[in-house]
């Protein structure tokens, strides 16, 4: 058995990863920034379910539960960066304060857990690191632009010290999921009275957003499953693409990226070159 440091464990894909490895009988270090919503977790699993509170966004709050969670479990073997909110505006219409939130939470909260337990994975030589970012940081999305960002950003982090680390035996797969039932749409912040030059491409977008709620395809649960499963594979992927739209956007923008590297070739070379 394995033990698990999970973040954004309130609901959606955090909460489901934590009852997923508890009931597989796993200990769990369940993060939330409200801890009494992880209350009726630790009653069902009151051995193996420690709870910790976390925000991603404070330096003292991460240090302190990485510290607790050490102490209190001895060795994490894997770590789940699941906490990430969701912000819903064109690029031009977006605020500073918003967009710099997004980055904060989704991209420098991952960063900054995963930092803080790397000197523990080092140590033993062993570990594996989960991130959930998204087919939005695979691919860019009008309506989601610094979205989109901070998910980039995660998967160049992230696969940066997948080439680090791996000598060292500790493991990195990013989980890049279409839409799953979560509170990630209604939760996240949006700014759908914008400019009428935009309204072309941002109303089939907001049409879209609206009718998504309780009608995703992806389940929490099954993906929390799959992550088990990868957790116990030998040869697990650095990319896990996660559901069927995903698949599907995934393996469109590689045709994309593919034939603007095959149509610009000659030009592509002619950098190449002594002046």
């Amino acid at each position: 058995m394995a033990t698990w440091f999970i973040t954004g464990c309130s609901t959606g894909i955090g909460r489901a990863t934590a009852e997923a490895a508890a009931a597989a009988g796993h200990t769990v270090v369940a993060t939330a920034r409200r801890t009494e919503t992880l209350d009726d977790l630790v009653a069902r699993f009151p051995d193996l379910v420690h709870v910790e509170p976390l925000d991603v966004t404070d330096d003292a709050s991460i240090a302190a539960a990485v510290d607790a969670a050490v102490h209190r479990v001895g060795e994490i073997d894997v770590l789940v960066n699941n906490a990430g909110i969701g912000y819903f505006a064109a690029i031009e219409e977006s605020d500073p304060a918003e967009a710099q939130r997004v980055m904060d939470v989704n991209f420098w909260g991952s960063a900054k857990v995963t930092t803080a337990l790397l000197p523990h994975l080092r140590a033993q030589r062993n570990g594996h690191i989960f991130t959930i970012s998204s087919i939005a940081g695979v691919r860019g999305s009008a309506g989601l632009g610094y979205y989109c960002a901070s998910k980039f950003a995660v998967s160049g982090f992230m696969e940066a010290l997948a080439a680090e680390v791996a000598h060292l035996d500790i493991t990195v797969t990013l989980v890049e999921p279409g839409p799953v039932r979560s509170e990630w749409i209604p939760s996240g912040a949006k700014v759908e009275d914008g400019l009428a030059d935009y309204r072309p491409v941002m109303r089939p977008f907001w049409e879209r957003i609206h009718a998504l709620p309780g009608n995703q395809p992806g389940s929490p649960a099954a993906l929390a499953e799959a992550m088990l499963t990868l957790a116990s594979s030998a040869a697990p992927p650095l990319h896990f693409i996660a559901g069927g739209h995903a698949l599907t956007q995934t393996r469109a923008k590689l045709q994309r990226l593919a034939a603007d590297v095959d149509a610009w070739e000659d030009l592509t070379r002619s950098v190449d070159r002594e002046d």
